[in-house]
């Protein structure tokens, strides 16, 4: 087969790990943080590099950034990269990953196209999964995101595992493609001393905005539909009750395990009560929510965010409709979408593609929103409808705020869109001032849904999608039957680095066996391998809404606290009593957890507590 041509996008980022926030300013402290590559564009670099030891490809990377992103360049290739190109120039600076990933594009097509394009899963800085997909969209390729293995490669094809967190797929589709890698399709290597003394040297080629002709309009700040309005540190939303345990250890840890079943017994009832707000301002559009799905089963994260979605529609004295792409098997869903508080539903007939096919469901969903003009489209933010809402942005021409938390309406009926960036140390308030809809992708796990209401009806509207054309083959499909039990939990004892060794958490175990919950642990346990990675509670785990969280030795990072600020009580023990769990509780134990949780443990077995 002709040589092959692998281009790599990747991003330099502050090294998250590095970043603090000022005690006195509560600002992010920048100044003095090393710049790394984007941790998840090493598994890009890794597979371009195995694809030319297996193939014989040519390998190519890119990055734009300031002259000082030729660090980064460096590193790959040292890896084992071929060429390195530098796309730099004031006037990119501030892109949001619109103008980002048309920037990419121009810069692919100046180097006369790829074979493979490959791009990181997300970008640490933002939690953003947006530039692979939205440059897939501006070249016109087919996008395959999380990619989890490439199987076989030909002149003319490619034959990769796709993964999310509820299916698999095997897929073929043609070259070129752009490709999306997951972390677990390989271990990116590190490079020799003799290899990274090469790469200091090594010629880097910069690129001006002139140089890979991109129009002026759609690059940097000025380009970006989307604009950062505000940067403030994670709000503090708890008034914690905290006692000290060093003294009489029996009689805190009767204490903390009283306030634990006080806390499961309030009336959940009452905090799922809606009360309908005074609309800010009259919008001419709809609130639209987008269902996720796997065939006729529904992501219940659509249903989480149709109550946050609700209270926005309100807001702008509009009403609150759902769209459902998908073929036959979905039409199931119209009814349980109506109960759950949607007052129209869109129903997108795909025929034949009752699950999701990027390139057709980008095609449907486009059209519809052409049509009937939202206000703003909120997706859950699961893979797929990261991946499709990616594409979607860029067939529409608006911008896509990603992994939002906090919404609000401003006087002029602007959506106030908040998330968290790098790693939670900070939140950044987001618009769309001049494109419709805006769209945004929610963390799962974040809102409650409203109460469900059966036989609820509305309007609904069908739409047939004609063009059905996709050059995505699925070969093999299997649902991943695993539960996410931290999810579902109504107990959830957390686990941080207090716990010092990995045999110790078994006392975390029985403690939550007693109790009722189960265990979840902090980033830096589940990278040690010390629990299994689908128990990590936080920005880059899992996002928990349980009745009581339980702290055992948890610091209080942000990147952790944003994973647990949704749940009803969060309680904490904690030697330190100046950890930020204290700030960020509601009831806490300053004491030695290896003192106070053996009492609390011997306490529930004598059933000395209620």
């Amino acid at each position: 087969m002709p040589e092959l041509k692998v281009v790599v996008s990747i991003k330099q980022v502050p090294d998250v790990d590095e970043l603090r926030i000022d005690p006195v300013t509560n600002n992010l402290v920048r100044e003095g943080v090393p710049a790394v590559i984007n941790p998840p564009d090493l598994h890009a670099i890794e597979e371009a590099v195995r694809l030319k030891e297996r193939y014989g490809a040519k390998t190519i990377v890119i990055t734009m950034g300031p002259p000082q992103a030729d660090s980064a360049l460096r590193e790959a290739l040292a890896m084992g990269i071929d060429e390195a190109y530098l796309i730099s120039d004031r006037a990119m600076a501030g892109a949001d990953t619109w103008a980002t990933s048309y920037t990419i594009s121009k810069a692919v097509q100046k180097l006369g196209g790829a074979d493979l394009i490959l791009f990181g899963r997300r970008a640490v800085d933002g939690e953003t999964e947006q530039v692979g997909p939205q440059t897939g969209k501006w070249l016109g390729l087919p996008v395959i995101g999380y990619v989890s293995e490439i199987k076989k490669l030909e002149k003319d094809k490619i034959v990769v595992t796709r993964t999310t967190e509820f299916d698999e797929e095997v897929i073929e589709a043609p070259i070129p493609t752009v490709l999306t890698m997951l972390e677990v399709a390989n271990k990116p290597r590190q490079p020799d001393i003799l290899s990274l003394i090469k790469a200091k040297t090594a010629k880097i080629t910069v690129w001006n905005k002139d140089d890979i002709k991109a129009e002026p309009d759609k690059i940097g700040l000025a380009g970006s539909p989307t604009k950062v309005i505000k940067v403030q540190p994670p709000p503090k939303t708890r008034k914690a009750e905290i006692i000290d345990g060093k003294k009489d250890i029996e009689k805190a840890a009767k204490w903390f395990l009283d306030k634990i079943f006080e806390s499961l017994k309030e009336d959940e009832s009452t905090l799922k009560e809606y009360v309908k707000p005074k609309p800010k301002v009259k919008v001419n559009g709809e609130i639209w929510v987008y269902i996720d799905h796997i065939g006729e089963k529904p992501n219940r994260a659509s249903f989480e965010i149709m109550g946050e979605a609700r209270r926005i529609a309100d807001l702008m004295d509009t009403s609150l409709s759902a769209v459902i792409v998908g073929g036959e098997a979905t039409k199931s869903l119209i009814d349980e979408t109506f109960e759950y508080g949607a007052d129209k539903v869109y129903f997108v007939e795909t025929k034949g593609f009752d699950r999701y096919d990027n390139e057709v469901y980008t095609r449907a969903l486009a059209k519809v929103i052409k049509k009937y003009k939202p206000e703003a489209v909120f997706f859950p933010g699961t893979k797929n409808t990261r991946e499709l809402a990616s594409t979607t942005a860029i067939e529409v021409n608006t911008g896509l705020i990603a992994d939002c938390t906090n919404f609000d309406v401003d006087d002029k009926g602007v959506l106030l869109s908040t998330r968290p960036d790098f790693g939670g140390k900070e939140m950044s308030t987001i618009i769309c001032p001049k494109h419709r809809p805006v769209m945004v992708t929610v963390r799962a796990g974040v809102f409650m849904p409203l109460p469900r209401v059966p036989g609820r009806k509305g309007e609904l509207v069908r739409e047939e999608i004609d063009d059905l054309f996709t050059r995505l083959k699925v070969l093999d499909y299997r649902v991943i039957e695993k539960r996410n039990i931290l999810a579902e939990a109504d107990i959830v004892v957390g686990v941080g680095r207090g716990i010092r060794s990995p045999e110790n958490i078994k006392m975390a175990e029985e403690l939550a066996s007693l109790l009722g919950g189960v265990v979840g642990v902090s980033k830096p346990l589940a990278d040690m391998g010390w629990y299994p990675k689908e128990r990590q509670v936080g920005q880059t785990g899992t996002t928990i809404r349980p009745k009581v969280y339980i702290a055992l030795g948890v610091s209080g990072a942000v990147q952790h606290l944003v994973g647990i600020l949704s749940s009803r009580k969060i309680g904490a023990i904690n030697l330190d009593p100046s950890a930020p769990i204290f700030e960020n509780c509601d009831f806490g134990v300053v004491g030695d957890i290896f003192e106070i949780v053996p009492k609390m443990v011997e306490l529930l077995k004598k059933k000395e507590v209620s």
